[in-house]
């Protein structure tokens, strides 16, 4: 509804949600491409003290599929190959303080950091934001 209003159209989208798997995590590339939208910011699923997903992570932890870091950054440079590539991407992390973090835990890696590591993957692979994009 706000498409040409002269509204800033952004999205988040929490990548790794209990019961996804990586056809579904690709899948969202193009859900997400045919959205509206002008900036996306990308989170990788966090889990933290004192919610909901927190309890349910310590009593079945096997039902998580969390990233490791390496994991993650191969990951999203597959994902953003399938992305539309005039979608401005704000964030590719986001930080839980570590004292409520449960998992996983990435060590002092910072959000600089992964973008460089990023980069660095998107060259290796030679590819980049919506080179798969069709």
């Amino acid at each position: 509804m706000c498409k040409n209003k002269g509204f800033h159209l952004g999205a988040h989208l929490i990548i790794g949600l209990p019961g996804e798997n990586k056809k579904d995590l690709m899948h969202h590339a193009s859900e997400i491409s045919k959205l509206p939208i002008n900036t996306l910011k990308i989170h990788h699923l966090q889990i933290v003290k004192n919610s909901i997903m927190g309890v349910q992570y310590k009593r079945n932890p096997e039902k998580f599929n969390l990233f490791s870091s390496e994991s993650y950054i191969d990951f999203i440079t597959d994902f953003i190959g399938n992305l539309r590539p005039n979608i401005i991407i704000e964030r590719f992390i986001s930080e839980a303080p570590k004292n409520l973090l449960i998992a996983p835990k990435w060590g002092n890696l910072k959000n600089f950091e992964i973008v460089a590591k990023i980069d660095k993957k998107l060259i290796e692979k030679n590819t980049w934001q919506g080179k798969f994009y069709n």
